[in-house]
This record gives C-alpha cells, structure tokens and sequence, in this order.
C-alpha cells in the first residue's frame, strides 16, 4: 500500500494521499489506522488528495469505505485533484445518501482547507 494517512496537527484533520489504485484491504488498514489517528482529536475531517488516484476497487471497497468513514466520526470530506469521472461517481453516491458526511470536491488544497475550516463554523 502505497496510500499515506496523517494527522494534520496545524489544521486539526486527518489527510489521505491515494496513490495508484484502491482496494478494500487499503479501505481497512486506512479505517484502522485512521482511528488511532483521531483518537482524542477535537474535529472530525478528512482531505483526500487524489492527484495520484487511479482506480478504486468495484461497488464492495466504497461499501466498506464509507462505512469505515461513519464509524469514524467523519463530519466532512474535501476531495482534492479528483479526475472528472470520480467526481461524477462520488457525486452520485452522495445523492444516495450513502454517506452522511458534508463532501464537496477542490482544485487546491488551499480551497479544500477554507471549506473545511468554514464548516466548523456552520
């Protein structure tokens, strides 16, 4: 697994980089090492950047993915450098309620924390 998950001490959040495809075995070692990650961390939020991103597993590894995000607490998600087909298909999963948390999609990584950081504030 080449993917990187860390808490971000300055920002207060949990950062994902994928890299190369994504599977349900990385779903579950992101999910478990991201508890120990948030574990006493006083927001709930997550970036992804994507830049590197290539595939994702079929319909079971974002099943389990967003499963994994709700037993974490996740609040919000900002996706950032998502090709145009993974917005398209993220948006249609939000649209069917298969994940609770505030998502929206970002050029930057800039942007992404403006958002994140005005969500607190709502």
């Amino acid at each position: 697994m080449e993917h990187k998950a860390w808490y971000d001490e300055e920002n207060d959040l949990l950062r994902v980089k994928v890299v190369g495809p994504y599977s349900t075995k990385d779903a579950l070692a992101m999910g478990k090492f991201g508890q120990e990650l948030l574990e006493g961390k006083p927001y709930r939020q997550l970036i992804v950047d994507l830049t590197a991103s290539t595939t994702m597993e079929g319909r079971e590894t974002r099943k389990i993915q967003n499963r994994i995000l709700e037993e974490l607490g996740i609040t919000d998600v900002a996706y950032v450098g998502a090709k145009a087909f993974v917005r398209v298909f993220a948006k249609v999963m939000m649209k069917l309620g298969s994940l609770d948390a505030a998502t929206d999609f970002f050029k930057t990584d800039d942007e992404a924390l403006r958002w994140l950081k005005d969500q607190r504030r709502s």
